[in-house]
């Protein structure tokens, strides 16, 4: 039986130091992807919550029916 090689315990994704050693950088630009907040109206932000809710209800409609 072989032993499973267990993962680093440090996240690469954590520091911006581009792509591991002898692998060529693959993304278009290196920074790392962070998030970006908008302003959006609070009546769109209520529209959005709730085609999200619908979306949700409809997913754990299908979900609990087994489909």
């Amino acid at each position: 039986m072989s032993k499973q090689k267990t993962r680093s315990a440090s996240d690469r994704r954590m520091r911006d130091l581009g792509p591991p050693e002898k692998v060529a950088e693959r993304r278009h630009k290196a920074e790392r992807r962070l998030p970006e907040l908008t302003d959006l109206p609070y009546e769109e932000f209520e529209a959005e919550l709730a085609a999200l809710g619908k979306q949700a209800a409809v997913f754990l409609r299908r979900f609990s029916s087994g489909q």
